[in-house]
C-alpha cells in the first residue's frame, strides 16, 4: 500500500471512528425473571431499608417481600461484561435495569448477548415520550408579583396562600399544633431552583425540614437546578412567611428528587421517577407527591393509549401501586388536558390505590383544563381536589403570584394530608385515603370530573386533642465567686440526656460531662478552674446553644 492509499485509510478510518462516537445511544429496559443468588434477604431488612422506612412497615404491619430486596448484583455484573453495554440503573421493585447501548448498530448484538442469559426475562426499547404540558403561569403584570421581603401583604397569618389553605381548612389543624411535624414527604419533580437561597424557604432550612436531595437525571445529589417547576410545587407546602404566604405543611421533613428532564422527551423518566419512589421508601418517607404526568410518544404508534390507562400496563403506575402497597401516601396529578381532545388523566394517574388530584378554584369552580376519568378498567378518577387555578405560588422564593395547573393542587393537597395523617398516625394510608374521601365535598355523588371533591378537615378533627407549643430549648448558667461550683439553669428536661462541655479562650476543653438525671437545675464541681472567661456549651437532643461563662 502507497503513501497515499494509507493516509487515504487512515482519514476513513478516523471518519468512521468520528460518526460512530457521534451515533446516538440507545436504552432498553431489561427486566428479570427472578433475584435468585441475592446477598439480601427480607428477614435483615435493615441491609437496604431505612430505620424509618422499617418504622413504617412496622407501625401498619406491612410484611416484607422479594420486590424489596435490590436487583442480584451477579446479573447486573453479567450484563454490564456485554461489549457496548453499560447498565444505567436498576429497579428493585419490577426487577430488571435499564440499559445504554453504544449505538443502533451495535444493538442487536448486543441485545442477543443479552438474551442468551437464562435469567433475562425479554428486552424492550425506552421509547421517546413526551411530557404532559406543564402548567401555564397566568399572564400578570410585574407588579403583580409581590416580593418575600418587601414586607407584610396582609393580615391573614397564611398571606397569599390563605384561600388556597382555607379551602380545604387545613387552619384548623394547623391551630391544634399539627402543621406536619414528624411526616417525611418526598417530591419527585423536574428540578427546584432557588429552593436553597430564597428567603420564602429560610424556615425549612433553619430547621433542618429539607433532609436532602438527589437527582436522578444527572446524578449526584444537586436537585437545586433544572428549572423551576419543582420551586413552584414545593412553595404549596413549604414556604413559612407568616402574613405573606405559608404552605400547607410548614413543618414537615422533605426529601427534593429531581427525576424529570425538562431538556428531553423520552421514557427514561419513567424510569427515573421509579427510582425515586423506591428512594423515597428506603428513607422512610410517608407521602409522596408528584406533579408530572405522561401519556403521548413522539410516535403515536407507541402512544399510552386510552386503552392501557389500567394503573397494570405502564411501568411507572405499576411503581405506583407497588409504592403504596409498601405503606406510602402517593398523590400524583390529574393532568391539564381536560380541554383537549385527550382530555383524560395520564400516566400514573391511573394507578390503583393512590390520590389523583384534579383542580378548582378557591370557590370551588372545576378548573376546565383539569384531565378527567374514568380509567380503563372503570375506576373513578380524579380522587380529590384542591385550588390548581390562580392558586399562589413563589419560583425562586422571592415573589408569589397565581398559577394554575394539577401540578399546584396536588401538592396544595399533600400537605394537608401530611397535618391530617399526623394528628391519625395509627390510621394506615387506604384509611386515610377512604376518610379523607368520606369527608369530602361531593361524597355523595362521586364522578369522573370532581371525583369525591374537596377534602373538609375540619369535620374530622373533632377529638384530635391540640399540641402545646414546644418549648425552645434553652438556659442559664453563672459562677460561684470564689468557688469551684457553677449553676446551670434549664427551661426544659424532657430529654434523655445531656452534654455540657467547657472551653477555655484558647479553645482547649476544661469539663466534659454527660448526664443521664436531669433537673432544671444543675451543680456543677468545676475543681481547678482559674478566674477568667470561658465558652459553655450544652447539648441535648433538643438543640444546642453556646455562652459566654465568666468565673471571678
Amino acid at each position: 500500500m502507497n503513501k497515499k492509499s494509507i493516509l487515504l485509510f487512515i482519514t476513513l478510518f478516523s471518519t468512521f471512528l468520528s460518526l460512530a462516537q457521534l451515533a446516538p445511544k440507545v436504552r432498553y429496559w431489561i427486566p428479570f425473571k427472578n433475584k435468585t443468588g441475592t446477598p439480601y434477604s427480607i428477614s435483615t431488612p435493615s441491609a437496604f431499608l431505612s430505620a424509618p422506612a422499617i418504622a413504617r412497615r412496622s407501625a401498619y404491619n406491612i410484611p416484607y417481600h422479594v420486590s424489596d430486596l435490590p436487583v442480584t448484583p451477579a446479573y447486573m455484573q453479567q450484563i454490564e461484561n456485554v461489549n457496548h453495554v453499560e447498565v444505567m440503573y436498576a429497579s428493585k421493585w419490577l426487577n430488571g435495569v435499564v440499559v445504554s447501548i453504544d449505538s443502533s448498530a451495535v444493538a442487536l448484538a448486543a441485545l442477543s448477548a443479552i438474551k442468551s442469559f437464562s435469567f433475562v426475562l425479554d428486552t424492550v426499547k425506552v421509547k421517546k415520550i413526551k411530557l404532559n404540558k406543564l402548567p401555564e403561569i397566568n399572564t400578570i403584570d410585574a407588579a403583580a408579583k409581590e416580593n418575600a421581603s418587601s414586607g407584610t401583604l396582609s393580615t391573614v397569618k397564611y398571606g397569599k396562600g390563605t384561600w388556597q389553605a382555607y379551602q380545604l381548612e387545613v387552619q384548623c389543624l394547623h391551630d391544634r399544633g399539627y402543621k406536619g411535624q414528624g411526616m417525611t414527604i418526598a417530591v419527585c419533580d423536574v428540578g427546584f431552583n432557588d429552593v436553597n437561597t430564597g428567603p420564602l424557604f429560610d424556615s425549612i432550612r433553619n430547621s433542618g425540614g429539607i433532609l436532602g436531595t438527589r437527582d436522578f437525571v444527572a446524578g449526584g445529589t444537586n436537585a437545586y437546578q433544572g428549572g423551576d417547576h419543582g420551586t413552584m410545587v414545593f412553595s404549596c407546602m413549604a414556604a413559612n412567611k407568616p402574613g405573606f404566604m405559608v404552605g400547607t405543611a410548614p413543618k414537615a421533613k422533605y426529601w427534593l428528587l429531581r427525576t424529570e428532564d425538562g431538556s428531553s422527551e423520552t421514557l427514561t423518566e419513567e424510569y427515573n421517577w421509579i427510582r425515586g419512589a423506591e428512594f423515597a421508601d428506603s428513607v422512610g418517607a410517608d407521602i409522596i407527591t408528584t406533579s408530572l404526568g405522561y401519556t403521548t410518544f413522539d410516535n403515536p404508534i407507541q402512544n399510552h393509549s386510552y386503552q392501557t390507562l389500567n394503573g397494570r400496563t405502564a411501568p411507572m403506575s405499576i411503581a405506583a401501586t407497588m409504592a403504596a402497597r409498601k405503606g406510602m401516601f402517593l398523590l400524583n396529578a390529574a393532568g391539564n388536558e381536560g380541554n383537549s381532545s385527550w382530555k383524560y388523566i395520564g400516566v400514573p394517574a391511573d394507578a390503583d390505590s393512590i390520590c389523583t388530584v384534579g383542580a378548582v378554584d378557591t370557590t370551588g369552580a372545576l378548573a376546565s383544563f383539569s384531565s378527567v376519568g374514568p380509567t380503563a378498567d372503570g375506576r373513578k378518577k380524579p380522587d380529590l381536589l384542591a385550588c390548581g387555578w390562580n392558586c399562589y405560588v413563589s419560583n425562586d422564593g422571592v415573589q408569589v403570584f397565581p398559577g394554575s395547573g394539577t401540578s399546584f393542587a396536588t401538592p396544595v393537597l399533600a400537605g394537608a394530608v401530611a397535618c391530617y395523617w399526623q394528628a391519625c398516625k395509627s390510621y394506615n394510608n387506604m384509611h386515610l385515603m377512604d376518610t379523607l374521601k368520606k369527608m369530602a365535598s361531593n361524597a355523595a355523588t362521586p364522578n369522573n370530573t370532581r371525583g369525591w371533591g374537596i377534602p373538609k378537615l375540619c369535620n374530622g378533627i373533632t377529638s384530635i386533642s391540640k399540641i402545646e407549643p414546644e418549648i425552645d430549648f434553652d438556659y442559664t448558667a453563672y459562677a460561684h465567686p470564689n468557688s469551684n461550683q457553677i449553676t446551670v439553669n434549664l427551661n426544659r428536661t424532657n430529654f434523655d440526656k445531656l452534654n455540657i462541655c467547657i472551653f477555655d479562650v484558647s479553645g482547649k476543653v476544661v469539663f466534659n460531662t454527660e448526664y443521664s438525671n436531669i433537673d432544671y437545675q444543675m451543680q456543677l464541681n468545676t475543681n481547678g478552674l482559674s478566674s477568667g472567661v470561658y465558652l459553655i456549651q450544652i447539648q441535648t437532643s433538643k438543640g444546642q446553644k453556646n455562652k459566654k461563662l465568666l468565673k471571678l
